[in-house]
């Protein structure tokens, strides 16, 4: 690239000697004209990639720094202790253990507990406006008429509310016990290990793990908050619509077996959403916990990798590291050679 740059160089010292001599005709002066012009292109051309190529061999000097960096946590990783690792593996399975049977038991005592609230409201609301008979257990009504729907319809929306407030507060107790588990991981542990990395390694391992206890805190704390994707709608939205279903279903009242049916359908909601939260919750926390576990079981992979190499070994890295770095410096020094011209 400098040759060339040289050789433009020369074309124009050349045409402006031949343009200064006055014996030269004009014809060839013309000429001479027209070929500074257009030689002036090339060079800035030369000159434009000259400093682009210098922003690219910037990247190239990063890469070997990260290639230094990365050499200089081998024996960082290599000396770190194995005994800690290994506990920290221990405690991560009884952790994973753990998890596994409090989600099936919250999960069954969730849907236990919501199931029965809701029977119990139900119930009342339908012996209430249907006038259950104790004595003959038969219900009075099988119709609530046009003016009284209203009243019923208002009553119904009143319990689904409710209801939805007592899901959160059951599905948050339940839930809770995941998230201590979860709390419970030792962070200082990891982020020992975390710092024995490259700095690069390090920046990538600690943005996972606040992203992962960013998610985490969210959805165990606000769990009706965030809802699985299959859900378009708030909870409340979604509990709503079975309610309208009903009151809009017959202009003239309220039959026994619709209010029955729409109470089954609300039941059958707030069961299957408690189902899908605990099964993306908890399916959050053993990826949580299996991610920290291949984390640690990476690191002893590495370790195990360093602690075998020899000194011979590193010194042959490190004479690579410092030609490569040599040989990007003479590239640069060329480059900053053409820009200045």
């Amino acid at each position: 690239m400098n040759e060339y740059l040289k050789v433009f160089q020369a074309i124009t010292q050349f045409s402006d000697r031949l343009l200064a001599d006055e014996y030269q005709s004009v014809e060839i002066k013309q000429s001479a004209t027209h070929l500074s012009l257009d030689v002036e292109p090339c060079i800035e051309e030369i000159k434009q990639s000259a400093l682009r190529l210098k922003e690219l061999l910037q990247v190239c000097f990063k890469d070997v720094s990260q290639a230094e960096d990365v050499w200089n946590s081998k024996p960082r990783i290599a000396k770190a202790s194995v005994v800690d690792v290994w506990e920290q593996i221990g405690e991560l399975s009884g952790c994973d253990v753990r998890i596994r049977n409090l989600a099936k038991q919250g999960k069954y005592d969730a849907v236990v507990k919501i199931r029965k609230a809701w029977s119990d409201k139900a119930t009342k609301l339908k012996n209430q406006w249907f006038l259950w008979d104790k004595n003959q257990e038969v219900f009075k009504r099988d119709t609530i008429g046009f003016f009284e729907k209203d009243n019923l319809h208002k009553e119904l929306r009143n319990e689904v509310d409710y209801q939805a407030e007592r899901v959160i507060l059951i599905v948050e107790n339940e839930l809770n016990l995941i998230f201590k588990e979860l709390q419970a991981i030792d962070i200082e542990k990891i982020e020992f290990c975390i710092e024995c990395f490259d700095l690069y390694s390090q920046s990538r391992f600690r943005q996972r793990l606040q992203s992962i206890g960013g998610e985490i805190v969210s959805k165990f704390t606000e769990p009706l908050k965030y809802l699985p994707e299959s859900y378009g709608k708030t909870f409340r939205e979604t509990l709503k619509v079975p309610v309208e279903t009903l009151v809009h279903k017959s202009k003239m009242g309220i039959s026994l077996i619709d209010f029955e049916e729409s109470c089954k359908v609300i039941g059958a909601i707030v069961d299957n959403l408690i189902l899908e939260i605990f099964e993306e919750r908890v399916k959050l926390a053993i990826q949580t916990v299996e991610k920290a576990l291949m984390f640690y079981n990476n690191f002893l992979e590495k370790q195990a990798r360093y602690q075998q190499e020899t000194s011979e070994q590193r010194a042959a890295e490190k004479d690579w590291m410092e030609y490569q770095r040599q040989q990007l410096k003479e590239v640069q020094h060329y480059i900053d050679a053409v820009i200045s011209h």
